[in-house]
């Protein structure tokens, strides 16, 4: 019982260090543009550093200067404040040009106090509501960021404790980033990230197709070499032997054989050989097993037929090896032919 408590200590301890981690890592970038991403230039602001800045310092009193007295909260660390006063602030202007910094930095503010599932309800509110804001792309990308975090470990409250898992929710969150900013560096780490996902999680049938739609997607990836040895290997790891089709198979065989022959060192790098000859070995058993069904069909014709491809085709293999046997104990007077 003690050993089981630590081991779920240790377990807790690691996914609390990661998600302080991400939190860390989103809300530091958040601090960054929270300061210099705006709608646009603005009269009587001007951009300093990368940072808009009002010319004369905005009458706290005013729209304009809550924002500003906004943004040095957020990077002073006073989260709460800031979530609280842009609340208040968005129900009063809701028609001002700055709602979509403030609906940022509302969810900025969450993402500060680790509530990273709460603080996607204003980014999507920006990215439904201000599809033009140049704060789109950064909305999308702190998406991005939470849906990482997400299958990192971090779960939603419930009963007053992180439990739920949000798994689904993370990848809803990257197809979003795929089909909202298509084409994208941003959209290309969305899809090899859902793939990578179901392979990891061992569902193969949803990482093929995954993995086939990111390669239709992004063709000239950086990602593709990976994706087109993961998606050989879900082949092999979903093949279920000699009553199935082996097109998946070859298909993924041909594409090893386009990799290596383009990124000879990339493709010795991700093992491409021994995936090759694991295709290889796969192929030469499935032969041996159709042959054997037609024998046990009493088809001496076609049984023979197989045989032989086997021993022709796999020569090196133990199935070549097994099919002269088998030849030649059951049909003796095909075997010297």
């Amino acid at each position: 019982m003690k050993v089981r408590f630590h081991k779920s200590v240790v377990a807790l301890a690691c996914c609390t260090a990661v998600l302080a981690l991400l939190s860390s890592a989103i809300f530091t970038a958040a601090q960054a543009s929270a300061a210099s991403a705006t709608t646009g230039p603005r009269p009587n602001w001007v951009l300093k550093n990368g940072v808009w800045v009002p010319v004369v310092p905005a009458n706290p009193n005013t729209p304009q200067g809550q924002v500003a007295s906004m943004i040095q909260q957020l990077k002073a660390g006073h989260p709460g404040k800031v979530e609280d006063r842009a609340s208040k602030w968005l129900k009063k202007n809701r028609s001002n040009p700055l709602v979509p910094q403030v609906l940022l930095l509302k969810g900025d503010a969450r993402v500060a106090q680790g509530n990273l599932y709460s603080a996607l309800f204003p980014y999507e509110d920006l990215l439904d509501n201000f599809p033009n804001s140049p704060l789109y792309n950064v909305a999308l990308k702190r998406e991005y960021d939470i849906a990482q975090a997400f299958l990192h470990g971090y779960k939603r409250h419930f009963l007053g404790m992180r439990i739920l898992p949000v798994n689904g929710d993370a990848i809803k969150l990257l197809d979003r980033v795929q089909n909202r900013q298509r084409g994208s560096p941003l959209a290309e780490l969305a899809g090899i990230r859902i793939a990578n996902y179901y392979y990891l999680d061992h569902d193969y049938a949803e990482a093929l197709s995954r993995y086939n739609d990111f390669l239709r997607r992004y063709p000239y990836s950086q990602f593709a070499p990976l994706a087109s040895v993961r998606l050989a290997e879900t082949s092999l790891a979903m093949f279920k032997g000699a009553k199935f089709d082996l097109t998946p198979l070859r298909d993924a065989e041909a594409r090893l054989e386009s990799l290596s022959e383009t990124y000879p060192k990339l493709g010795k790098e991700l093992q491409v050989k021994a995936l090759e000859e694991r295709i290889y070995q796969v192929e030469g058993k499935q032969e041996l097993e159709i042959a054997r069904t037609y024998w046990r069909l009493s088809k001496p014709k076609a049984a023979a037929f197989y045989y032989q491809r086997v021993i022709n085709n796999w020569p090196d293999t133990q199935w070549a090896t097994k099919a002269r046997k088998e030849l030649a104990s059951r049909i003796p007077q095909e075997a010297g032919k």
